[in-house]
C-alpha cells in the first residue's frame, strides 16, 4: 500500500518550498552547463551532444488536453482547480507550474511574477485562476462568441449590446493577463495565438468607439473560430482540424506552382488578346459625309450598336477568319469603348488576365470567357483553353484535392497511432493482473445459491447475454485485476471483505472450461424458462426484470406460441420478402406517378394505392413483431427503420387534411431504402455513407463555421454598399435590385454556399459594382479556403471511406442469408424440376415403345464426366434436383453432355502436336476439337436432355471453387477446324470433304487468308481506311450541298468503305471461322457496323433511303471510329479499364437514381405546376401587381401564360431540374423560379418563398458533393483494385513503350556521376568558363529573367508612346542580356552546350525572341495578321520557365505530371474519339436548329470544327443549359425551314455525353492525377527523391572533374558541406564523417558511392539503405575498389598515435634524455593520479605547442577550415 502511495504522490500542491525546488534545481542545471563548457574548451571532453537524452514535453499532457484516464484514477480530488507542481518530466527544470479543471482539462502558467507584480501565491491571482479553469467561465464565453454572432447575422444594429459583448471580452482578457502574465513569459496571454485574434478584437474595438474605422467590426466574425478550439475536444473534429491546417500548411509548394502556371497563362493571354474583347457591332451610317469626330462620336454612341437595348450585353465580334460575324448593315468596329461583363473581363493587364487565369482553373462560367474569345479572335484560340483546362484546371485543382486527401489521410492514421499509444500507456500503467485468471462476470438478475453450485437465471433481455459471457477485459471496479464473480452480496459484506471477491477455488482455467462456462450461461439467458430453478425459493426479481416479463416475454401459453410459431413461418418465408420488395418498387413508382395536370381518376387510384402500400406495410410490420418478439424485433436495425416509416405513415394520414403538412408524404420515399436489404451495392454504398457521416457531421460543422465567418463577414462589409447604389439616390437606381446580394444573413449565406459550389465570379461582378476592388480579396479568399480546400476534404473524407477495408467489412457483415435470391432461386429449381420431370416422362414413354437399350460401349477415359480435373460424383445413379433436393433416380445411368467451360477446355497445343503426327495435315485440327469434346463432354448421343436440364443435373458436381489448371498458351498459326465437333462425329463425309482436293484448296485458302489477317499491312490498311471514313463523316456539314462535286466524291468514297469492310469481314470469317469471329466482343462490334452499312446499301438501292427509320441509321455510321479503339492499343488499354469498371459505374448510377428519385418526388410536391408565369410579348415576366393570375393574363392582350423550360412538373422533368443544379449549370434560374413560387395559378412574386432555397442546399449536399463524388470514388476504387491485379496503377493505361519511358523517369535516380566540361585551355574562354559555371552567374540570370516577368505583367492596354518605348527598350536589353548569356555559354562550354536541354531550351528562347524583335517591323510593312505578331512575343515567356529549374518542391509536382503523361495521353485520345462521334450524331441530330438559347454561329452542330468546340466545353458540363434550351426549342422556330431541335432527343443526347464525359472519362483523368502525386510523395516522404541524386551528383562534378568516382580525403569535409540538404553536413563535421565510418581506399581516396551510402543513412537514421536505386553510382565493379581501412578506423589509428605520442614525451621529460627504451603507455601512466596525468599532459602540450600545430596539418581528415574539439585521452569518440 505504501509503494502505490508513493505512486501517487507525482500530484502535489505548488507552494513556495515547490518554488524553491525548482530554482534550486535550475541553478544546478545551470552549474553542470557551465562546468561541461568549461571542460569542453579545455579539450578534456568532446562536446556534449545533448540531443539524444534531451526531454521533449509529453504530447499526452499538452495544454488544453484532457489528463489522460490511467492517471484521473490517482488524481486527488481536492486538488481540482488548485496550482500544482508541473507533472510533466519535461518541465521540471521550468519555472512552471499546472492546474488540472474539474473537466479533467489541463493548464499550465507561469510560475513567474504576473505583469511583474502578482506571485503565483497572490491571492487575487490565485481567484483569477480559479475563474479560468472552471469550466463554467469557457462556456460561457462560447455562448458570449455564438449570441454575439447571432446579433451580428441580423439586420438591425444594437449599439447597446456591442457595448455589452465588449465589456465581456474585457473583463475575459482581463482574467486571462491576471492569471497568466501578459506576454514576456512562457504561457502568458499573448503567447497563445487564440488570443492574439481576442486582443485584435477587444483593442479595435475601443478604437472605433472613437475613431470612425468603417466596417472592421466584420472581423470579430473570426473569434466564431474559437468554436473550433474548445471542439478540439472532440476525436473526429480534432482529425478534420488538424487535417485542414496540415493542408494549408502542405498546400505551400502547389499555391507556388499555381501562381506560377496562373501567371504564365495570364502572360499568354495579355500577349494574345489584349484590347480583343472590346469589338462591337456598329450600325451602318447613311451619311458617307462625315467628319472624323462626327463619325467617333457616333461610334462611340450606346444606342448605335448591336443590340440596342442598354440593358443587354453588347454583341462581341471578329474580323478574322471564323469569328462571330455582325447582323446585317452593321460593321464589326474593334477597340471600341470597354470590355464585356461591367469591363471586367478582359486580358488588357497582368490583374485582369490573371483573374481569367484563375477563373478558368476553378471553371466558373469559364464557357462565357470562351465564347467571348472564340467570337472576338476566331476558332483557333480553342487550344489555348485546351492547354488551361487540361493541364491547369484539371491538374492544379485535383493536385490541391491530392494533397488535402493526404493530409486528412495521414491525419486519420496519426490518430490511430494516438489512441493505440493511449490504450498500450493505459495498460503499462495498471497495475499487473495475475496471468491466467478469469473474471466471470454473472447478469445482475442472477443469484449464487447457498451451494454456489446452482446459478439462478431469472429471464432477461439480450444484453445480458453480454455481460454473461466470461469477461477477461473489464475489470470489476473494487478489485481491476482478480477473477471475480458478482453475486448477490451485501454491499456491507463487500465493505467488511475486502478480498472476499476472491474465488481461490477458480485458479488459472483451462479454455475448454471456458467454453462450457459460456455455452452454458448462454444457453441459461436464451432459454430462460427452462433453467428457473423450484427449491431456491422466492428469488428477488428487480422491476425491470419484472417490466421484462410482463411486457416483453411473450411466452404466455403454448397456443400462442403455435400461433407465433405459424406467423413466424409465414412472415419470415422467402416469397414474403419478394412481395415486399415488389410492394416497394410498384409503392415508388406510384409515388412517381404524381405530376402536374393529373385527372381525378388517376389521382383517386393513387391515393388509395397509397392506402393499401401504408395497410401492407403495417401488416408486415405487426406479424413481425408478433412472430418475433419487440425485443428480437427492435435488436434488427431494419426492423426498427420499418417501424418508423409505418408509424410515418400512420402519422401523415392522421394529419391529412392540416395544411403545409404534405411534406410528412415525402417519408413514405424513405421505403425506397428498404430495397438496401437486398441490394448489396445500395447496401455497401450506404454503408460507406453511414461510416463517414460521423465524420461529414464534423465536417459540416466545420463547413459552417466557415460559411457562417464568411457570410457574417461579407454582410458587415457590403451590406450598406449594396442598399446605397441601388437606393434612390444610387448609381444604379433605375436597375433591378441584384438578387445575389449581401443585404441579410440568407442572401449573404446563399452566395457564400454559390462560391462553395465554385461559382464565385458572378456574384463577384456584382459585388464589385457597388463595392469595388475590395470584393477580389474577400472572393478569393472564400474560394480558396471554401472550395478548395473544406470541400475538397469532404470529398478526401469520401475518398478515405472508400478504401478496400471499408467494402471488405460490408462485405462480411452481411452474413445473412439474402432472401431475394433464395425465392428467385426457389422459381428457378421449380422450373428446372417441371423440365426434368417431362423429360424422364418422355423418356419412359420412348423407352416404353423401343426395345431396352444397349449401352455403348464407351472408352474409359470418356466413360467418367471430367470437372476441372476432378473425379465426377459417381458411376451410380445420376443425381436429380427435386424440390431443392439431391436425390437419385433409378433410372438407367445416361452419359451427360456438359458445356465445355473456360476451365475445362485448356489443353496444350504442344501434347496434341505429339498425337498428331501421323495426320497428313499441318496440325491435328480434328485432335484438338475432339479432346476439347473429351474434356468438356462425354460422347453419349443417346441423351435427350435438353441444355438447361443437363445444366441442372450436373449442377450438383460444380459447388466449391473451381481449380484452375495452368495451362502454356501456344498460339497458333493456322485456323480453327471448318467443322464443328458435332458434325464430324456424326457425319462422315465432314471428313471425307476434308480429305477431298477441294477440302485441302479451301483448307489453302483459309490458312492463306489467316496469314493475310494476322498481317501487319492489313491492320494497318484497315486503321487507314476507319480514319478516312471517320474523315469523311466529319466533312459532311451544312455546307456540302453547296458543294456538288465533294458531295459526289463523299458519295462513292462511303461506297468503297463499305465494300472494304464487308470484305474484310468475310475475309476474318474465312480466316477465323464463325466461332472465333462472333465470340470476340471486338468482332461484334465490326460486324454490326458493317450490317448497318449493307443495310443502307440495299434500302439505297430499293430507293427508300429517305425514309425517316433508314436516315435515322445513316446516323449510326457515326460509330466507325469506335473500330479504331480495338486496333490502337492506348486507347484499347484504357477501355479495358473502363470496361472493367462499367458495373460498379452502373450501380452507382442507379443508387444515384434512387436518392435523386427521393428529392425529385419532393420537387414535384413543392413545385409541381407552380413554376407557370405570366409573360409580355418581348417575353419579360410580368408583375403581381399587373397581373394577379393565369385567368386574368390570359384574357389580357399582349400577355401569355407560359411555363419554365425546366420544371418539376413530373419525376422525370424534376431529374433534369436536379441534374442541372447537380453540375451547377442554369441552377440559379431555376433556383430565382423556386423561390419566387406562390399557389396554383397566380402569378410568382419575387423572393415569395424565399427558404425553398434550403431544399436545393440540401440537394446540392447530399444529391451532388454526395452522389457525383461516389463516382470519383467509386473509379478510384476500381482503379486500386485492378492495380492489385496489373501490378501498379499507370499500366493500367499504358503501352508496353509507355511503360518503359514511365520506368526510365523512374530510374532518373540512378545516375552515375557524369565526366564534368573540361575547363578550355583558352585563358579568354577559361575564364568566361569559370564565369558562366559559378552559382552566382545563375543566381544573376534568375534575377534578370524575375525582372522580365515583371516587365511583361507591366504592360497594359492603351498605354503611352512613352511607356511603350521605355518597355520596349527594357525588353531590347533583356533580349541582349539573354544573347550575350547565351554566346559566353556557347564560348565557354564549346560544343558541350547542346548537351544540357536547358542549354538549348534557352538557345530557342533567345532566338525567337531575336526573330520576334528583327521581323516585327518586316511584319508591319508586309501586312502580316498581328496575331501572329503576338504569338512570337509569347515565346518571351518562356523565359519565364527557367525558375522551374530552381524551385524543388515544384520539380517534384511537375515531375508528377511528367510520369502521368503517357496515360493522361491515351484518356485524352479516348476522350477526344467520345467527342468526335457525339460531333458526328449532333452534326447529324442539329445540324440545321435555329440558333437560340447557348448556340450561335460560331457555337453549333454546322461543322464538325464547331462541333467539336462546343462538346469540349461541354465536356466539363460548362454552358450545356444553354446548348439544351438551344437544341430543345420545339417553339420559336418554322418547321417548312427544318430547323426546329427536338426536346427528348436533346436531354438524351446531352445527358448521356455528360455521363460519359464529364462523370467517367474525366474522372479517370482525376484518379490518374491522384494516383500519381500519391505515388511521387510516397517517394519523397521514403526516402530520398531523384532531385537529391542529382543534386549529389552535380556537385561531384566539380570535385571530380574526371569523373574517375574518387575524391580525395581531405576534401570530404568540403564536398559534404558543399551539398544541399537534405544530404548536407554543415562543417564542422569532423565527428559526424568519423562517426558515418566512411571506407577509405588506396590512395587516401573516398568512392562516391560510399559517401553516399552513408549520407542516406545519415539522413533516414537507418541502417537500410533501400531508398537509394540499386544501380546509383554505378556498379563498384566496374571501378578499382580497393577498401584499406575507414573514417572511424582512421580517427582510432590518430587517436592511438597521439595516446603514445603523448605518454612518450612524458617519459622523455621525466627522464630528461633518451636513456633505456621507452615502457609501455599502460606502464608509463600505470603510477601516476589523474591530476598528474592531466598535468603531465598540459605541460607537454605548452612544450611542443609549435609541433602539435604542424601535425595537426599534416592529420589527415582534419576539416580544412575550423578545428573541431580536440579529442582527449577520456574522449569516449572511438567508442
Amino acid at each position: 500500500m505504501e509503494e502505490e502511495e508513493n505512486e501517487v504522490s507525482i500530484f502535489q500542491l505548488f507552494t513556495r518550498e515547490s518554488m524553491f525546488a525548482i530554482e534550486q534545481r535550475i541553478a544546478e542545471e545551470k552549474a553542470n552547463r557551465k562546468a561541461e563548457r568549461e571542460a569542453a574548451e579545455e579539450g578534456e571532453e568532446e562536446e556534449p551532444q545533448r540531443e539524444e537524452d534531451e526531454l521533449k514535453p509529453d504530447e499526452q499532457l499538452e495544454i488544453g488536453k484532457k489528463l489522460p484516464t490511467y492517471m484521473q484514477n490517482d488524481f486527488p480530488r481536492e486538488l481540482m482547480g488548485k496550482p500544482i507542481e508541473d507533472f510533466d518530466d519535461y518541465y521540471a527544470n521550468k519555472l512552471s507550474f499546472a492546474v488540472v479543471a474539474r473537466d479533467w482539462t489541463i493548464f499550465r502558467f507561469s510560475a513567474t511574477k504576473a505583469l511583474y507584480i502578482l506571485t503565483p501565491f497572490n491571492p487575487l491571482r490565485k481567484i483569477s485562476i480559479c475563474i479560468l479553469t472552471h469550466p463554467i467561465f469557457n462556456l460561457c464565453v462560447i455562448l458570449t462568441i455564438i449570441v454575439n454572432c447571432v446579433f451580428m447575422a441580423m439586420n438591425e444594429s444594437f449599439p447597446t449590446m456591442e457595448k455589452v459583448f465588449t465589456v465581456i471580452y474585457t473583463v475575459e482578457a482581463c482574467v486571462k493577463i491576471l492569471s497568466r502574465g501578459y506576454i514576456m513569459k512562457d504561457f502568458t496571454y499573448l503567447r497563445d495565438p487564440w488570443n492574439w485574434l481576442d486582443f485584435s478584437v477587444i483593442s479595435l474595438a475601443y478604437i472605433t468607439m472613437f475613431v470612425k474605422l468603417g466596417n472592421l467590426s466584420a472581423l470579430r466574425t473570426f473569434r466564431v473560430l474559437r468554436a473550433l478550439k474548445t471542439v478540439a475536444v472532440i476525436p473526429g473534429l480534432k482529425t478534420i482540424v488538424g487535417a485542414l491546417l496540415e493542408a494549408v500548411r502542405r498546400l505551400r509548394d502547389v499555391m507556388i506552382l499555381t501562381v506560377f502556371m496562373l501567371s504564365i497563362f495570364a502572360l499568354i493571354g495579355m500577349q494574345m488578346y489584349m484590347g480583343a474583347l472590346r469589338s462591337k457591332c456598329v450600325l451602318n451610317t447613311d451619311n458617307d459625309n462625315m467628319t472624323d469626330d462626327e463619325y467617333f462620336n457616333y461610334v462611340w454612341d450606346r444606342d448605335n450598336w448591336y443590340p440596342h437595348d442598354k440593358f443587354v450585353e453588347p454583341f462581341l465580334c471578329g474580323n478574322s477568319t471564323g469569328a462571330g460575324d455582325c447582323p446585317e448593315n452593321h460593321t464589326c468596329i474593334p477597340e471600341l469603348h470597354s470590355n464585356p461583363n461591367f469591363n471586367y473581363t478582359s486580358f488588357d493587364h497582368f490583374g485582369v488576365a490573371l483573374l481569367c487565369a484563375f477563373r478558368l482553373m476553378t471553371q466558373d462560367y469559364w464557357e462565357n470567357l470562351y465564347m467571348l474569345v472564340l467570337r472576338a479572335n476566331g476558332p483557333w484560340n480553342c487550344l489555348y483553353f485546351m492547354i488551361v483546362i487540361l493541364l491547369g484546371s484539371f491538374y492544379l485543382v485535383n493536385l490541391i484535392l491530392a494533397i488535402v486527401a493526404m493530409s486528412y489521410d495521414e491525419q486519420q492514421k496519426q490518430d490511430k497511432a494516438d489512441e493505440e499509444n493511449e490504450a498500450i500507456e493505459l495498460a503499462m500503467n495498471s497495475p499487473e493482473p495475475h496471468m491466467g485468471t478469469i473474471t466471470v462476470v454473472v447478469p445482475p438478475g442472477m443469484t449464487r445459491s447457498p451451494t454456489g453450485s446452482n446459478l439462478s437465471l431469472p429471464p432477461y433481455n439480450g444484453k445480458d447475454k453480454e455481460t454473461a459471457s466470461i469477461q477477461s477485459e473489464k475489470p470489476s471496479e473494487d478489485h481491476p485485476h482478480h477473477p471475480t464473480v458478482k453475486g448477490s452480496q451485501s454491499e456491507g459484506e463487500k465493505k467488511s471483505h475486502p478480498n472476499s471477491c476472491r474465488t481461490p477455488s477458480v485458479p488459472d482455467v483451462d479454455m475448454k472450461d471456458v467454453t462450457v462456462i459460456r455455452e452454458l450461461l448462454e444457453t441459461a439467458s436464451g432459454h430462460r424458462g427452462s433453467f428457473m430453478s423450484s427449491d431456491m425459493g422466492e428469488p428477488v426479481i428487480p422491476l425491470k426484470d419484472r417490466l421484462y416479463l410482463k411486457f416483453c416475454s411473450w411466452t404466455c401459453c403454448p397456443c400462442w406460441l403455435m400461433f407465433q410459431k405459424g406467423v413466424a413461418w409465414f412472415i419470415l418465408d422467402a416469397f414474403v420478402d419478394l412481395f415486399i420488395t415488389i410492394c416497394i418498387l410498384v409503392n415508388t413508382a406510384f409515388m412517381g406517378a404524381d405530376h402536374y395536370g393529373m385527372s381525378e381518376n388517376l389521382e383517386n387510384i393513387l391515393k388509395n394505392g397509397n392506402y393499401v402500400f401504408t395497410a401492407i406495410f403495417a401488416t408486415e410490420a405487426f406479424l413481425k413483431v408478433i412472430a418475433l418478439g419487440p425485443v428480437v424485433y427492435l435488436k434488427d436495425r431494419w426492423n426498427c427503420f420499418d417501424g418508423i416509416i409505418v408509424f410515418l405513415s400512420f402519422l401523415e394520414l392522421a394529419l391529412d387534411g392540416v395544411s403545409g403538412l404534405s411534406v410528412l408524404r415525402s417519408f413514405r420515399l424513405l421505403r425506397v431504402f428498404k430495397l438496401a436489404k437486398s441490394w448489396p451495392t445500395l447496401n455497401m454504398l450506404i454503408s460507406i455513407v453511414a461510416k463517414t457521416v460521423g465524420t461529414l457531421g464534423n465536417l459540416t460543422f466545420v463547413l459552417g463555421i466557415v460559411v457562417f465567418i464568411f457570410a457574417v463577414m461579407g454582410q458587415q462589409l457590403f451590406a450598406e454598399s449594396y442598399t446605397f447604389e441601388y437606393g434612390p439616390n444610387g448609381t444604379y437606381s433605375d436597375e433591378e435590385f441584384p438578387r445575389w446580394n449581401f443585404t441579410d444573413f440568407l442572401h449573404s449565406f446563399m452566395i457564400v454556399f454559390r462560391v462553395l459550389c465554385g461559382e464565385w465570379i458572378e456574384s463577384m461582378w456584382g459585388c464589385r459594382r457597388v463595392a469595388g476592388i475590395h470584393c477580389i480579396p474577400f472572393f478569393l479568399m472564400t474560394m480558396v479556403l471554401g472550395n478548395l480546400v473544406v470541400l475538397n476534404l469532404f470529398l478526401a473524407c469520401l475518398l478515405s471511406a472508400f478504401g478496400a477495408d471499408s467494402l471488405q467489412d460490408s462485405g462480411t457483415e452481411e452474413a445473412e442469408p439474402n432472401k431475394l435470391l433464395e425465392a428467385i432461386s426457389r422459381f428457378k429449381r421449380f422450373g428446372s424440376w417441371v423440365k426434368v420431370n417431362i423429360i424422364v416422362c418422355v423418356k419412359v414413354k420412348m423407352q416404353r415403345k423401343s426395345k431396352p437399350p444397349i449401352l455403348p460401349v464407351v472408352s474409359p477415359s470418356l466413360s467418367r464426366v471430367e470437372r476441372n480435373g476432378k473425379e465426377p460424383i459417381s458411376d451410380g445413379p445420376t443425381p436429380v434436383i427435386r424440390n431443392g433436393k439431391l436425390e437419385k433416380t433409378h433410372e438407367p445411368p445416361t452419359p451427360t453432355a456438359t458445356k465445355p467451360t473456360a476451365d475445362s477446355a485448356t489443353i496444350s497445343v504442344k501434347d496434341l502436336d505429339k498425337q498428331s503426327e501421323s495426320s497428313t495435315r499441318p496440325a491435328s485440327r480434328a485432335t484438338l476439337k475432339s479432346h476439347k469434346d473429351m474434356d468438356g463432354s462425354s460422347s453419349g448421343s443417346c441423351s435427350t436432355l435438353s441444355d438447361d436440364a443437363k445444366e441442372r443435373l450436373n449442377m450438383v458436381d460444380a459447388e466449391g471453387d473451381p481449380e484452375i489448371n495452368e495451362v502454356d498458351v501456344v498460339f497458333a498459326n493456322y485456323p480453327d477446324d471448318c467443322w464443328c465437333q458435332i458434325l464430324r462425329k456424326r457425319c462422315a463425309c465432314c471428313i471425307r470433304f476434308e480429305n477431298s482436293d477441294l477440302g485441302k484448296k479451301w483448307w489453302n485458302l483459309r490458312c492463306k487468308a489467316f496469314a493475310m489477317v494476322e498481317h501487319n499491312y492489313f491492320e494497318s490498311f484497315i486503321i487507314i481506311m476507319i480514319l478516312a471514313s471517320s474523315l469523311a463523316l466529319a466533312i459532311e456539314d451544312i455546307y456540302l450541298p453547296e458543294r456538288p462535286i465533294l458531295e459526289d466524291i463523299l458519295y462513292y468514297l462511303d461506297k468503297v468503305f463499305t465494300t472494304v469492310f464487308i470484305i474484310e469481314m468475310f475475309i476474318k470469317w474465312v480466316a477465323f471461322g464463325y466461332k472465333k469471329y462472333f465470340t470476340d466482343a471486338w468482332c461484334w462490334l465490326d460486324f454490326i457496323i458493317v450490317l448497318i452499312s449493307i443495310v443502307m446499301l440495299v434500302a439505297e438501292s430499293m430507293r427508300i433511303g429517305e425514309v425517316g427509320a433508314f436516315k435515322a441509321m445513316r446516323t449510326l455510321r457515326a460509330l466507325r471510329p469506335l473500330r479504331a479503339i480495338s486496333r490502337w492499343e492506348g486507347m484499347r488499354v484504357v477501355v479495358n479499364a473502363l470496361i472493367k469498371a462499367i458495373p460498379s459505374i452502373f450501380n452507382v448510377l442507379l443508387v444515384c437514381l434512387v436518392f435523386w428519385l427521393i428529392f425529385g418526388i419532393v420537387g414535384v410536391q413543392f413545385f409541381s405546376g407552380k413554376f407557370h408565369k405570366c409573360v409580355n410579348m418581348e417575353g419579360i415576366k410580368v408583375e403581381p401587381t399587373e397581373i394577379a393570375n393565369r385567368s386574368m393574363c390570359n384574357s389580357t392582350e399582349g400577355y401569355k401564360w407560359i411555363n419554365a423550360r425546366v420544371n418539376f412538373d413530373n419525376v422525370l422533368n424534376a431529374y433534369l431540374a436536379l441534374f442541372q443544379v447537380a453540375t451547377y449549370k442554369g441552377w440559379t434560374l431555376i433556383m430565382d423560379d423556386a423561390i419566387d413560387i406562390t399557389k396554383m395559378d397566380d402569378q410568382p412574386s419575387r423572393e415569395n418563398s424565399i427558404l425553398y432555397y434550403l431544399y436545393f442546399v440540401f440537394f446540392i449536399i447530399f444529391g451532388s458533393f454526395f452522389t457525383l463524388n461516389l463516382f470519383i470514388g467509386v473509379i478510384i476504387d476500381n482503379f486500386n483494385q485492378q492495380k492489385k491485379k496489373a501490378g501498379g496503377s499507370l499500366e493500367l493505361f499504358m503501352t508496353e513503350d509507355q511503360k518503359k519511358y514511365y520506368k526510365a523517369m523512374k530510374r532518373m535516380a540512378s545516375k552515375a556521376p557524369q565526366k564534368s566540361i573540361p575547363r578550355p585551355e583558352m585563358k579568354i574562354a577559361a575564364m568566361i568558363f569559370d564565369i558562366t559555371s559559378n552559382q552566382m552567374f545563375d543566381i544573376g540570370i534568375m534575377l534578370v529573367i524575375m525582372l522580365n516577368m515583371v516587365t511583361m505583367a507591366m504592360e497594359h492596354y492603351k498605354q503611352t508612346d512613352l511607356f511603350t518605348n521605355v518597355l520596349y527598350y527594357i525588353n531590347l536589353s533583356f533580349i541582349i542580356i539573354f544573347t550575350i548569356e547565351c554566346l559566353l555559354k556557347i564560348i565557354g562550354l564549346r560544343q558541350y552546350y547542346f548537351k544540357i536541354p536547358w542549354n538549348i531550351f534557352d538557345f530557342v528562347v533567345v532566338v525567337l525572341s531575336v526573330l520576334g524583335i528583327a521581323l516585327s517591323d518586316a511584319m508591319e510593312a508586309f501586312f502580316v495578321s498581328p496575331t501572329l505578331l503576338r504569338v512570337v512575343r509569347v515565346f518571351r515567356v518562356g523565359r519565364v520557365l527557367r525558375l522551374v529549374k530552381s524551385a524543388k518542391g515544384i520539380r517534384t509536382l511537375l515531375f508528377s505530371l511528367a510520369v502521368s503523361l503517357p496515360a493522361l495521353f491515351n484518356i485524352g485520345l479516348l476522350l477526344f474519339l467520345v467527342m468526335f462521334i457525339y460531333a458526328t450524331f449532333g452534326m447529324n441530330f442539329f445540324m440545321h436548329v435555329k440558333h437560340t438559347g447557348g448556340l450561335d454561329d460560331c457555337f453549333n452542330f454546322e461543322t464538325f470544327g464547331r462541333s467539336i468546340i462546343l462538346l469540349f466545353q461541354m465536356c466539363t458540363s460548362a454552358g450545356w443549359d444553354g446548348a439544351l434550351a438551344g437544341l430543345s426549342n420545339e417553339e420559336d422556330c418554322e418547321e417548312e425551314d427544318k430547323n426546329c431541335g427536338s426536346y427528348t432527343m436533346a436531354v438524351f443526347y446531352l445527358v448521356t455525353y455528360l455521363v460519359i464525359s464529364f462523370l467517367v472519362v474525366v474522372n479517370m483523368y482525376i484518379a490518374v492525377i491522384l494516383e500519381n502525386f500519391s505515388q511521387a510523395t510516397e517517394d519523397v516522404q521514403q526516402g530520398l527523391t531523384p532531385d537529391d541524386f542529382d543534386m549529389y551528383y552535380e556537385k561531384w562534378e566539380k570535385f571530380d572533374p574526371d569523373a574517375t568516382q574518387f575524391i580525395a580525403l581531405e576534401k570530404l569535409s568540403d564536398f559534404v558541406d558543399y551539398l544541399e540538404e537534405p544530404l548536407r553536413l554543415p562543417k564542422p563535421n569532423h565527428f559526424l564523417l568519423v562517426k558515418l565510418d566512411i571506407a577509405i581506399c588506396e590512395g587516401d581516396t573516398c568512392f562516391c558511392r560510399d559517401i553516399l551510402d552513408a549520407l542516406t543513412k545519415n539522413f533516414l537514421g537507418t541502417s537500410d539503405t533501400g531508398d537509394i536505386p540499386a544501380d546509383a553510382g554505378g556498379p563498384k565493379e566496374n571501378v578499382e575498389y580497393k577498401p584499406i581501412s575507414s573514417t572511424l578506423m582512421r580517427q582510432k589509428e590518430h587517436y592511438a598515435a597521439r595516446l603514445i605520442q603523448k605518454a612518450y614525451r612524458a617519459y622523455r621529460r621525466r627522464r630528461g634524455e633518451l636513456g633505456a627504451p621507452p615502457m609501455s603507455y599502460d606502464e608509463a601512466m600505470a603510477d601516476t593520479t589523474p591530476q598528474e596525468k592531466q598535468e603531465i599532459e598540459k605541460k607537454g602540450e605548452e612544450n611542443d605547442d609549435q609541433r602539435e600545430k604542424k601535425e595537426d596539418e599534416n592529420e589527415v581528415i582534419t576539416p580544412s577550415e575550423q578545428k573541431t574539439v580536440e579529442l582527449g585521452p577520456d574522449s569516449d569518440v572511438v567508442a
